[in-house]
């Protein structure tokens, strides 16, 4: 039996709870659109798997695991097969703080995302599922090159990114009418900037409004290796339309070419690899990391600098952390993801390995970290080499930079995952 169950539930916070994505000086004061998780479940005679967004710029590993506990205990299925994928809107609420009120919202959260998994499960029925891909101009890459040889966070007409959109289509196979749909892109949801004091789910929320009231069911938009690039358009309402319109354009001339067949192979593999960071520097080496990160980006460096010395001074220079990769294969199609930001080239080569389109690879899943930049990148340096281990690193514990072979590494384990998959059978309906 094919099924497909979908659900969406509201997760907007209430006013005045802290921003997370920029650092702005207060609060949100407005609600310019509601914010949503949306799950859904796939079923193929005894295996079933749950796949679940939600609008959030990306909750720790430790508070994602909780959801995905405890939907796992209401479904009686394996935590890994739950997929937990962040739409990264940089305009949404925090859910790491001592605020009482963060506090209370994230408990409000996670009942509210383990509720959808549990009512998309109860929505199952009888369905057919199409994958599509095409290309689209929505993302621009953001390292810029300097004169002095270094990278600086701007735009770069010339560099990389993953231009394929894809579409995951459910449908009632008796009706024939759409139930769902999750749309991959690649683009970072910074359209907003810190200047913007509103709720948003930036781009990919626009993009789902138009997308729903085409469809008239849920639509979801992930995110893949955006870790370099930046939307296109960014700094006003107008650049938001844009991007939506753009993205949303493109979802929709694939939907009359998309194949609808029965789910003929479904799996989930899960697996986590031990994450090497970088030795931590000489104390003089820190403190200019730290007065860089101050500089640049406003951000008060101290807990970072006073661990990290901390640490050298114990002769514990080497941190190594828990990095889990997960891949989900649906027929043709799959989407591997980790809890970090990847740059566009490793997508294309796992696109490349794979030899197909429709192998999607991307961050923000199951929790966040950081970012993982490609070894090509570390000698340029720049924003998401060297400096965002200070800003996030004390509340994500990636408190130094991958060591530089990390994302070959990633990218292999993926190929590894997926030569699993394919050797096993396929569901039979």
């Amino acid at each position: 039996m094919s099924r497909v169950g979908v659900y969406k539930v509201d997760i907007t916070p209430p006013l005045g709870i802290d921003f997370i994505g920029y650092h702005r000086t207060t609060g949100i004061t407005n609600v310019n659109e509601r914010i949503y998780a949306t799950a859904f479940v796939f079923e193929s005679n005894k295996t079933k798997t749950v796949f679940i967004s939600v609008d959030n710029i990306g909750m720790l590993v430790e508070d994602t695991l909780r959801v995905r506990q405890q939907i796992a205990m209401e479904l009686n299925i394996s935590i890994e097969v739950i997929t937990i994928v962040y739409s990264h809107t940089h305009s949404g609420p925090a859910t790491v703080s001592h605020s009482e009120v963060v506090k209370a919202y994230k408990t409000i959260l996670i009942r509210n995302v383990v509720k959808a998994a549990v009512n998309a499960n109860n929505n199952l029925e009888p369905s057919e599922v199409g994958w599509n891909v095409t290309t689209g101009d929505i993302g621009v890459n953001r390292r810029e090159n300097t004169p002095d040889g270094k990278v600086i966070m701007g735009t770069n007409e010339n560099g990389i990114v993953d231009k394929r959109i894809g579409i995951l289509v459910a449908r009632n196979k008796h009706t024939q009418k759409l139930s769902g749909a999750i749309v991959f892109c690649t683009a970072h949801p910074n359209v907003l900037k810190k200047d913007s004091d509103i709720l948003s789910a930036d781009y990919p929320g626009l993009t789902r409004e138009i997308l729903e009231s085409t469809f008239k069911c849920p639509v979801i938009i992930v995110q893949c290796a955006t870790g370099n690039v930046n939307a296109k358009y960014r700094g006003s309402m107008e650049a938001l339309r844009k991007m939506a319109y753009v993205l949303s354009g493109n979802v929709l001339t694939m939907i009359p070419s998309t194949p609808f067949k029965s789910i003929s192979k479904l799996e989930i593999i899960s697996d986590k690899v031990p994450l090497d960071l970088k030795a931590i520097p000489e104390p003089d080496e820190l403190k200019k990391m730290a007065a860089a990160a101050e500089e640049q980006w406003g951000v008060n460096p101290n807990k970072w600098l006073t661990a990290m010395v901390d640490k050298y001074n114990q002769q514990n220079r080497h941190i190594s952390i828990e990095l889990e990769i997960q891949l989900f294969q649906l027929n043709e199609g799959l989407f591997s993801g980790i809890p970090m930001e990847p740059f566009s080239e490793s997508a294309l080569i796992v696109q490349e390995k794979l030899k197909s389109n429709l192998a999607f690879f991307g961050g923000y899943t199951n929790g966040y970290l950081g970012y993982l930049p490609t070894k090509e990148a570390y000698p340029f340096g720049g924003y998401e080499v060297e400096l965002n281990p200070i800003v996030y690193g004390p509340i994500t514990g990636l408190w130094m930079p991958p060591v530089e072979n990390t994302a070959d590494l990633v990218v292999n384990k993926v190929f590894e995952l997926h030569t699993i998959t394919s050797s096993t059978n396929s569901c039979s309906n």
